[in-house]
């Protein structure tokens, strides 16, 4: 089993896959937020837009030196109900 482990993970290296690091994800106002996209740095919510074109802008903007990989982008619906099919 761990010979197995190993060998993944010396694949995944030699194709250039890297572990992602973990993300904070806050909870998010769906009053607030319902029906746009935020943008989310350090578990804090930096950004928010109709568009996600618009958000990253936005969010480069306030923080220019936070590089792509590090915002991540979020699309919040615009309501929590569920609907069951029987």
């Amino acid at each position: 089993m761990i010979k197995g482990m190993e060998k993944t993970k010396r694949l995944l290296r030699q194709v250039g896959v890297r572990r992602q690091k973990h993300v904070k994800v806050p909870v998010i106002d769906v009053k607030k937020y319902g029906g746009l996209q935020v943008a989310i740095v350090n578990g804090k919510i930096i950004a928010e837009g109709r568009t996600w074109e618009e958000v990253l802008q936005t969010a480069q903007k306030k923080f220019p030196d936070t590089p792509l990989s590090e915002i991540r982008v979020f699309s919040v619906p615009k309501s929590l109900h569920v609907i069951y099919y029987a």
